[in-house]
């Protein structure tokens, strides 16, 4: 899904469209929340293709895991911050007054769309592309690309790295879990597609949903904690938790709760870390775990 081509026509779209409509209306935020709210939905759905029982042992483990990779990243990202030669411009992202806390709408949303799942059989692959083309093409619409902030792109991109390779030694070293498999687990940098299918064929399916969930979950939970860190965190930081996915699901979450601004480093830093993580994932596997 990560290099599929009509997710950069989708934003193109968005981006043209955005260019030549300059009038912005009370439909365009609530139009962006629902969309995300069931992209959401349709994730948890998604996660009915495996069984309860497995899911019971691992969602914990993968939560945790995934807690401790974002805690890392987040470190390091403020760490950089501190050092950098001149403080960043203060965020311009929105500081919405939200009737009720999105957060918690999108817990309900895992949730809600986990339950119907159970019960009703959902295309959830091809409806998930859909909601990203939509997304995507929301997110566009209103985005404004700043080409000079690809300057600092090396702090997300730094963050994400060095977080993912701290977070997977620390990961094996606790839980006697093979170095290769850990940090081909965190090097995925969210995209759970590409980690799962990989560290299944290589350690087993336990291992297999381990690397899914956990990335699965950081992708959930950067956009969950997003309103919660954007403000301390500023657009780069949040591009770092969001990893792969700071091109597309989180790319929302970077521009409104980190900073409207920093559209452009998001794309770039998620674009490179995609790449980055179909080229080491395989090199990572062929150790013996």
């Amino acid at each position: 899904m990560a290099f599929d081509p009509f997710l950069y026509v989708a934003f193109l779209i968005g981006l043209a469209a955005g260019r030549l409509v300059h009038r912005r209306t009370r439909w365009f935020p609530r139009a962006l929340i629902l969309t995300v709210i069931v992209l959401v939905g349709l994730l948890g759905a998604s996660l009915n293709d495996a069984s309860p029982g497995a899911l019971a042992v691992m969602i914990p483990v993968a939560l945790g895991f995934a807690g401790l990779v974002l805690a890392v990243t987040a470190a390091i990202a403020l760490l950089l911050a501190r050092l950098r030669p001149s403080p960043p411009a203060a965020a311009t992202g929105a500081e919405p007054t939200e009737r009720f806390p999105l957060s918690l709408i999108l817990v309900g949303a895992v949730c809600a769309g986990y339950g119907v799942g159970h019960v009703v059989l959902l295309p959830t692959g091809t409806a998930i592309e859909w909601a990203l083309y939509v997304l995507l093409a929301l997110v566009a619409f209103d985005l404004p690309l700043m080409w000079s902030g690809l300057r600092s792109v090396w702090v997300p991109l730094t963050a994400a790295v060095v977080g993912a390779l701290a977070a997977g030694a620390v990961f094996a070293a606790v839980s006697g879990v093979a170095l290769p498999v850990a940090m081909a687990t965190t090097l995925a940098f969210g995209w759970y597609t590409l980690a799962g299918p990989l560290v299944l064929a290589r350690a087993g399916a336990l291992l297999g949903l381990l690397a899914f969930l956990t990335n699965f979950l950081r992708e959930n939970l950067t956009m969950v904690l997003s309103p919660v860190l954007g403000r301390r965190l500023r657009g780069e930081g949040l591009a770092a938790l969001g990893g792969a996915t700071s091109m597309d699901t989180t790319l929302y979450f970077v521009t409104r709760y980190g900073d409207r601004n920093a559209g452009s480093l998001s794309l770039a830093s998620g674009l490179i870390l995609t790449v980055a993580a179909s080229l080491i994932l395989p090199f990572v596997l062929a150790f013996p775990v």
